[in-house]
């Protein structure tokens, strides 16, 4: 009898062990990153009149959550000023955007104004989105001042 007390307490023991809390995986799954507008498709870029405003429409997904979405200006043309203004009017669009952080998805829009006077070209825009774990997705989406 006491042999089968201590075969079953074994059992038990190598049961409770075997079921460790192994916890969450890592989240390796980076965010998905979809520019409805400007267009991500570099041979049908979305076409502007200098002076006007471009939209800007991006749907954001994640697994569990976002974190962050950071853009970098136009580099296809080095029209300095054009880029330089575009860009910093890019980074206040998104600051005054709703925030992204904690959302596993969300919809990012706004408005940006062509300089009146922008050199005619296709421009590229890239659009990085980083969520919790630290995985991060670049998108690229292209314009064409007419």
């Amino acid at each position: 009898m006491k042999l089968l007390n201590y075969a079953l307490i074994l059992l038990f023991t190598l049961g409770m062990l075997s079921c460790g809390g192994g916890g969450d995986d890592p989240d390796e799954t980076a965010p998905t990153v979809t520019f409805v507008s400007p267009s991500p498709n570099s041979s049908s870029p979305t076409a502007v009149t200098a002076g006007q405003e471009l939209p800007f429409n991006i749907s954001l997904k994640d697994n569990e959550k976002l974190q962050s979405i950071t853009f970098d200006a136009p580099v296809t043309k080095s029209v300095n000023d054009f880029l330089t203004d575009f860009g910093s009017k890019l980074t206040t669009a998104i600051t005054s955007s709703a925030s992204i952080a904690g959302k596993s998805d969300a919809t990012v829009t706004f408005n940006v104004g062509v300089l009146t006077g922008a050199p005619m070209g296709v421009y590229e825009v890239a659009c990085n989105v980083t969520d919790a774990s630290g995985n991060s997705t670049k998108a690229t989406a292209y314009f064409e001042v007419k």
